[in-house]
């Protein structure tokens, strides 16, 4: 009986020392990721929060990390390549995860601002080139220049203002890397304030509860929800994680939120 019970206290010491030392192996690696990723050395920071999951089986903000990583991977290939699309969707996907990084969050964001202005330079472009090209490819006769100049006018003033369009929609979209907690401002357009608690609703939050960084397209708002809570990364509205992107329509009261996965706005019940 005596030898049954020490080699039990030998193998619950020894399944303990095992366990001990996998808790430091994994704050081992863990911290050495986090290091890497507070450097942008995303590469090495992979290597090491995978090393952390081979330590401790399953652990979820390990895994989470992981998949940031491989999302701002596909940020920064979007970017190199010109794919805009692919580096705002990928960012978005980093925004929504809870539990990883802060600092990840705040770096998808920037991203995903200079993604979008990129984008819309890239679209503004494109119909400058194509409006260019349909002109010249339709010259007028000399009989008729002038009162096809006369005539044109209106159209190149249309498409002047068309451009200016499309650059305040770009301005507006991009929004505020430091947006503040909602209702805080004086000179919110009207209507907003009833926006945001009308969205943050329908999320199922109160407007305490969220920070709502809140652009004015014209037709619609459009409101990102990010956690708001104290004691983690979500105190700071930069590194809070989101909670979901909407739209909320002006004249109809009607809400939309993005869905990540087929990267389309779909209508919520409010």
């Amino acid at each position: 009986m005596k030898k049954m019970i020490a080699t039990i206290t030998v193998l619950v010491l020894v399944l303990t020392a095992c366990a001990n030392q996998q808790d430091q192996s994994y704050g081992k690696y863990m911290k050495q990721g986090q290091q890497a990723i507070s450097s942008e050395n995303y590469a090495a920071a992979e290597k090491y929060i995978d090393k952390a999951l081979s330590s401790k089986k399953d652990d979820q903000k390990a895994t989470v990390l992981l998949s940031q990583l491989s999302e701002i991977k596909t940020v920064t290939q979007g970017l190199k390549s010109g794919d805009y699309e692919t580096a705002i969707k990928a960012a978005n996907a980093i925004l929504v995860k809870k539990g990883g990084s802060g600092v990840l969050i705040m770096r998808a964001r920037e991203l995903k601002n200079f993604a979008e202005t990129a984008r819309q330079k890239q679209l503004t472009s494109g119909s400058e080139q194509s409006q260019s090209s349909e002109s010249s490819s339709q010259p007028a006769p000399d009989s008729q220049v002038s009162s096809n100049n006369n005539s044109s006018s209106p159209a190149d003033s249309s498409t002047s203002s068309g451009s200016d369009s499309v650059a305040s929609g770009s301005n507006a979209s991009s929004g505020s890397s430091s947006p503040q907690a909602s209702g805080s401002g004086t000179d919110e357009p009207a209507g907003q304030h009833q926006a945001e608690a009308t969205v943050a609703k329908a999320a199922g939050y109160s407007l305490s509860q969220v920070y709502a960084d809140t652009t004015d397209n014209g037709a619609y708002y459009s409101i990102e929800l990010r956690e708001n809570h104290s004691g983690d990364s979500a105190t700071d509205p930069n590194t809070a994680p989101s909670i979901g992107f909407f739209r909320y329509y002006k004249n109809t009261g009607r809400i939309t939120q993005l869905d990540i996965i087929s990267n389309q706005y779909k209508d919520v019940k409010n």
